[in-house]
């Protein structure tokens, strides 16, 4: 499943990088999207391969680079989502300043998504009392090591679904945030639709503009509707274990990770058929090297 998402999300990354007419700011974002995916599946590889070479997980350093790497790719697929919503709430309600729409504002945006995703790891838990600087540091250091570790019931190293508030922040940040404003972005866009189409100002070229990112915004819906998908088995793991600790079955633990895998490949290979441009330029240069 992997290599299907490292082979789309390279496809869409490199056409897109190599073609002058397909740099826009859509597409910008759209390789933001597929980089987020070719990280997380290429992250998921290195875990298989580390699953069969190591002997002690529990006890290596590399396993918790491996799980924190792991985390940051999922989290950077949440809020791709998200700065593509954002965007198109730019181009539909602040359109008026101009500033809001150039390359650098969406650069901006897309280094502030990743550098948040690089934190929340790192964020689960901070200690409330401390005396001394060295402390702060030695807990924080030792409850991070904690979290990010081997999970038996996964067999992949990751955030460990035992320590039940933090996995339950972690999910509100990573995935809550991104899921609900989405929503409300997509809302907000939508009821300013409907008003500027029952204005009999409106024209044609607006309303055919509005209905075009409309479709745009229905996209990420589908694609954050995935998401959902795949984080429905981790809801429950978390409600089963909240009120039964232990006591979750392992073929649970492992089909959050198997629905993760499975909706990252609908999302890329969605992600691939709805840009038609970068599309048709693949299949034109396969042509011309085949034929």
């Amino acid at each position: 499943m992997q290599l299907i998402n490292i082979l789309l999300s390279s496809i869409l990354i490199l056409t897109i990088a190599f073609h002058r007419t397909l740099r826009t700011i859509p597409n910008l974002l759209t390789v933001n999207s597929s980089l987020a995916i070719f990280m997380y599946a290429f992250m998921l590889i290195a875990q298989l391969i580390a699953e069969f070479q190591s002997i002690n997980k529990e006890n290596e350093d590399m396993c918790i680079l491996l799980s924190y790497f792991t985390g940051v790719a999922s989290d950077v697929i949440c809020y791709s989502y998200l700065v593509t919503a954002i965007s198109q709430y730019f181009f539909n309600i602040l359109y008026r300043r101009k500033y809001l729409l150039t390359f650098r504002t969406h650069w901006t945006i897309i280094f502030i998504s990743w550098f948040i995703s690089c934190l929340v790891p790192l964020l689960l838990r901070f200690p409330s009392k401390y005396t001394s600087l060295r402390e702060v540091t030695y807990i924080y250091v030792s409850t991070i090591l904690d979290i990010l570790q081997y999970s038996p019931e996964m067999h992949m190293c990751f955030l460990k679904l035992s320590i039940q508030w933090i996995t339950f922040c972690y999910m509100g940040i990573a995935a809550g945030i991104p899921y609900f404003g989405i929503i409300i972005i997509y809302r907000y866009i939508v009821r300013h639709t409907r008003r500027i189409n029952s204005m009999a100002i409106a024209t044609t070229a607006t309303e055919t503009a509005l209905n075009r990112d409309l479709r745009v915004l229905k996209n990420i819906l589908t694609l954050i509707g995935i998401l959902g998908t795949a984080g429905l088995p981790n809801l429950i793991l978390l409600i089963w274990n909240a009120l039964s600790p232990g006591q979750a079955p392992v073929p649970l633990y492992l089909l959050c990770t198997l629905t993760i895998s499975f909706c990252t490949n609908i999302q890329i290979s969605f992600i691939f058929i709805m840009n038609k441009k970068a599309k048709d330029i693949f299949w034109n240069h396969i042509r011309r090297i085949f034929y």
